[in-house]
């Protein structure tokens, strides 16, 4: 782990560690301003890929944090890129809401709802039995399946609500099958993004997160600074 002050790039987990829902955290707007004041690059970086890069520009603005397309950087984004670039002619069946489904389509990814060669789960807010049944038939005949993120639950008001680690446990439980490939936190292909976009070494990188097996996980598997939060998923008993 690096001394706090030769980080260059301090990443930030947004649900659970900024806001919850519509709720800023208490201190969190702060401790950013803190940091650019500090000369620090900041970069919010989530898994929840239910929403767009507009969309989270507007919701930190209406808390009263400036912030532009190009501060943020999510599981979703992360993972259009990554079809951009290894899966360029695959016909993909798209688990996700109509925004998002949307932003796919506009990045020149090959939507399907049949004959799809493969499986992409993102955080659908629209899911329904036909979606899910549509899924699981296509990984019965063996087709690629890949998910944005792994995380269990999306913290929310007044409570947590499921989130893609959970449609996870339910397709397993109908198809025996797990992801083939998780792109968002703790795994490398989101770090390897990061690292190359802005061009640092792990050890000048920092992950401020609430969650142990994805903020915490993601920079210690990656050689960055974990730095956890107690104001969202994880609590003292945890520990």
């Amino acid at each position: 782990m690096s001394d706090v002050k030769d980080i260059k790039l301090f990443l930030m987990d947004m649900d659970g560690t900024v806001y919850i829902g519509d709720k800023k955290i208490e201190g969190a707007l702060e401790a950013l301003e803190e940091l650019k004041r500090r000369g620090k690059k900041v970069l919010f970086l989530t898994n929840n890929s239910s929403k767009t890069a507009v969309d989270y520009v507007k919701k930190l603005s209406s808390m009263g944090y400036p912030a532009t397309e190009k501060d943020i950087f999510s599981s979703g984004e992360a993972t259009i890129r990554f079809l951009q670039e290894k899966r360029p002619d695959k016909k993909v069946l798209l688990l996700a809401n109509s925004a998002v489904y949307k932003q796919f389509q506009e990045a020149g990814i090959r939507l399907v709802k049949e004959d799809a060669d493969l499986v992409l789960v993102c955080f659908d807010t629209e899911l329904d039995y036909q979606k899910l049944t549509a899924a699981c038939n296509c990984l019965f005949e063996g087709k690629e399946y890949i998910v944005s993120h792994p995380d269990l639950v999306c913290p929310a008001n007044p409570h947590s609500i499921p989130d893609v680690g959970s449609f996870m446990a339910l397709i397993k439980a109908v198809t025996g099958r797990d992801p083939d490939l998780v792109i968002g936190k703790p795994y490398k292909t989101m770090a390897e993004y990061v690292a190359k976009d802005f061009g640092l070494r792990p050890d000048e990188i920092a992950m401020v997160g609430d969650r142990l097996y994805t903020d915490i996980k993601f920079a210690t598997d990656n050689g960055m600074t974990g730095i956890l939060v107690l104001t969202g998923e994880t609590t003292l008993p945890d520990l």
